[in-house]
C-alpha cells in the first residue's frame, strides 16, 4: 500500500518585527497634546484683526472710514521711531509665541507606553501612573503611606511615611518597588525614581 503525501501546507511568512523606536515615536504623536487652547486663541485673534481690517477697508472704499484704527499717525511715523519698534516687537513677539506653542510639546493628560508595534498604542492617564506608583511604595517594606507622588517629564518624586525610627535605607527599597512598577509599564520617555522618607509618629 503506497501513501501519498499530500502538498506541503505553505509556510507562514513572518511579518518582520517593527523596531521599538518606531513604535514609541507613534506612541509618543498620538498622544501628543493638541494646543486647542493657544490654538483658539490665535485663531480668534486671527478672525478679530481680520475682520476689523475688512470693515475699515471697505467702509474706506466708499470714502466714509470708519477709524476702527487710529492709523493717522502712520503716516508721520518712521521705520525707525521707537513706537513703531515697539508695534513691530509686540507683533514678532506674539508669533513666536504661537509658534513655539505649535512646535513644543505641551503637557498631556495620558503618558504614552512604550511598544512594539506601531499600529498598537497604548497610555495611561497621568493620574493612573501616579496611583500605580503610590501603590508600589506601599507595599514596600517599612512604609505606611504614600504622602505624595510627583510625576516629571524624566522622573517620578515620591514622600512616604514610615513609622520605623531608623528609617535609614529604607528609600532604596521603595525606589526598588516603584522601578519594578514602572518597568512592567514602561511610560515614555523612561523615568528615574527618587524617594524621601518621613517618620511619623504613632
Amino acid at each position: 500500500m503506497t501513501a501519498q503525501a499530500g502538498p506541503r501546507p505553505a509556510t507562514a511568512r513572518r511579518a518582520p518585527a517593527a523596531k521599538p523606536r518606531k513604535a514609541d515615536r507613534a506612541a509618543r504623536h498620538a498622544f501628543r497634546s493638541r494646543r486647542v487652547r493657544p490654538a483658539m486663541v490665535g485663531a480668534l485673534l486671527m478672525t478679530a484683526a481680520g475682520t476689523l481690517t475688512a470693515i475699515e477697508v471697505i467702509s474706506a472704499l466708499f470714502d466714509r472710514p470708519a477709524h476702527v484704527f487710529p492709523y493717522g499717525w502712520v503716516k508721520d511715523a518712521a521705520w525707525d521711531d521707537w513706537y513703531a519698534l515697539a508695534i513691530f516687537g509686540a507683533v514678532a513677539g506674539v508669533g513666536l509665541l504661537f509658534l513655539l506653542s505649535a512646535l513644543l510639546p505641551g503637557k498631556s493628560k495620558i503618558v504614552p507606553l512604550r511598544g512594539r508595534v506601531p499600529s498598537l498604542m497604548m497610555g495611561v492617564s497621568r493620574r493612573g501612573l501616579k496611583g500605580a506608583v503610590a501603590a508600589a511604595a506601599e507595599d514596600a517594606p517599612g512604609v505606611s503611606r504614600v504622602r505624595r507622588v510627583r510625576l516629571r517629564r524624566r522622573r517620578v518624586k515620591v514622600v512616604a511615611e514610615t513609622p520605623v525610627h531608623a528609617p535609614e535605607g529604607l528609600d532604596a527599597g521603595v525606589a526598588e518597588a516603584v522601578r519594578e512598577r514602572l518597568g512592567g509599564l514602561r511610560p515614555l520617555p523612561a523615568r528615574s525614581v527618587s524617594v524621601r522618607m518621613k517618620r511619623r509618629d504613632r
